[in-house]
């Protein structure tokens, strides 16, 4: 137990071990020059889109669990917003400035990567959904490594600045904490990582403030507290759900659903149009006939089939098989037509215009299902 510090002695102390907090400025100034690049690459500062956050390095685990581990650290300086970014650096900077100082540069550093890192294993095994970015695991474990420190070395602060650090740190962790769980689109899987890394390693490196060296690399504590963080860490990534098989196939069916909605409004264009040529007389119905059988359905029959053997995410099998039933019927109402040519019987006429019907009304159906399922809460 180190001898009563007064205010000043503690202040000299810890200004004495780090002059300036050079490791947290870096990080607040790396962290802004970041968003800045974002919010002018996507000119709406206020909420950066989730899809340029995944292209620039975001904690997104269908490419994480696919080789882009580095993801894990990019996404520690990447922020949603001017909110987010803002919040973020101000209480780094707030806490920063102590930690730096209780634990030096390096065991500052320390503790913010792998208490960051930590963070963003937990949120990929809690959540491995939407795009996940943001400093406040870090920074989470920046205030739990001041509370470690705070309760394991009682003696080395002043009772006035040991009071006011308590409440300082207990009452972000909890206000935040609290909102994580309140509003929605916080990540606070994050947080609890990051913050049980913090406190993991604070209690592993916390020296008395007298000590000549801020961190003991190589004692029993530090070593088992770096060893403890990292079979936390392979706990969390050995057990994260595995969800690169479903965004493989959610993906590869929107593409084919793309594709099948532009073709799909080609060949109702094209068809449109060869029937307006028809009735000026600017085509021949042998002409038109020979367009139905070796263009438009055929082309048709293949956008059938791509959709028919594309496997539909979980829960829109139905939307899968009422676009193949909607083309099934598109291409029969093509079919009957090119009878209606051969034959020149008017029934075939009728069956093509009362199919046609049937295909808007398949759509139509479709789009009534899609938004009541989209306002349900």
């Amino acid at each position: 137990m180190p001898p009563f510090l007064n205010h000043d002695t503690f202040v000299n102390i810890l200004f004495s071990r780090v002059e300036r907090a050079t490791v947290t400025r870096a990080l607040v100034i790396v962290n802004a020059l970041v968003f800045v690049f974002l919010a002018a690459v996507s000119m709406s500062p206020m909420q950066i889109p989730a899809d340029l956050l995944i292209r620039v390095g975001g904690n997104f685990a269908p490419l994480i669990q696919k080789g882009e581990e580095w993801r894990l650290f990019t996404a520690l300086f990447l922020h949603g917003g001017l909110l987010h970014v803002g919040l973020n650096m101000f209480a780094l900077h707030q806490a920063g400035q102590v930690v730096e100082r209780l634990f030096g540069r390096w065991g500052f550093a320390v503790i913010y990567i792998v208490a960051g890192l930590l963070g963003n294993l937990a949120s990929l095994w809690w959540k491995p959904g939407p795009v996940s970015v943001g400093a406040s695991g870090a920074i989470f474990g920046v205030y739990g490594a001041l509370l470690s420190y705070l309760l394991l070395q009682r003696g080395s602060v002043p009772s006035e600045i040991f009071r006011e650090m308590r409440s300082g740190t207990l009452g972000f962790i909890g206000y935040s904490l609290f909102a994580g769980f309140t509003i929605p689109g916080i990540d606070n899987a994050a947080h609890l990582g990051g913050l049980v890394g913090g406190l993991v390693l604070g209690a592993a490196f916390a020296e008395p403030i007298i000590a000549p060296r801020p961190v003991r690399w190589l004692a029993p504590r530090a070593l088992a507290g770096l060893l403890a963080a990292a079979l936390l860490g392979a706990g969390l990534w050995q057990t994260a759900p595995q969800v690169v098989r479903k965004f493989e196939i959610d993906s590869a069916y929107q593409q084919t659903v793309q594709r099948f909605a532009l073709e799909e409004q080609e060949l109702v264009r094209e068809q449109a149009a060869l029937m307006e040529a028809l009735r000026l007389r600017r085509v021949t119905e042998a002409a038109a006939l020979d367009k139905l059988e070796h263009d438009f359905i055929p082309r048709w029959d293949r956008a059938i089939t791509q959709l028919s053997w594309r496997q539909a995410p979980g829960g829109q099998e139905w939307q899968r098989d009422e676009l193949v039933h909607y083309a099934t019927t598109r291409r029969d109402a093509l079919k009957a037509l090119a009878q209606a040519f051969e034959t020149r019987q008017t029934v075939w006429i009728e069956r093509s215009r009362v199919l046609q019907v049937q295909a808007e009304n398949i759509l139509l159906q479709m789009r009534l299902r899609k938004s009541m399922e989209t306002a349900r809460p």
